[in-house]
């Protein structure tokens, strides 16, 4: 007598009428939205980071933009690149304000530094 392939020795019979639920409606879903301004202000500060500090700060910066739910608005990141001295730091959230500052603080280096 043929013995049967392990294929079809390994299946299991399901019961007529019991369908298993799908993995995505066992857990409610998560929506990760991109945080297209965060990461924008993120990949300019790797631009400008010289040392360890630098990266250190970015590191953590890059964990709260994965961990939070907000992102600043285009207008608002604009006025960060383009005019760093109007900005006003106090308009961000508080999670946020000491990532802006260093930023800040990254662009007066660097502009120090080119006269040099």
């Amino acid at each position: 007598m043929p013995s049967k392939p392990k294929s079809a020795a390994s299946r299991s019979k399901k019961a007529p009428g019991k369908k298993e639920p799908r993995k995505n409606e066992t857990k409610a879903a998560k929506i990760r939205t991109k945080k297209i301004n965060l990461l924008k202000l993120y990949s300019e500060m790797n631009k400008l980071s010289n040392d360890a500090v630098d990266k250190e700060v970015i590191k953590r910066f890059k964990i709260i933009i994965d961990t939070s739910d907000e992102d600043i608005t285009k207008k608002s990141l604009s006025l960060i690149l383009k005019e760093p001295k109007n900005v006003n730091v106090a308009d961000f959230s508080d999670s946020l304000q000491p990532y802006i500052k260093h930023y800040l603080f990254l662009m007066k280096r660097s502009k120090r530094n080119k006269k040099n």
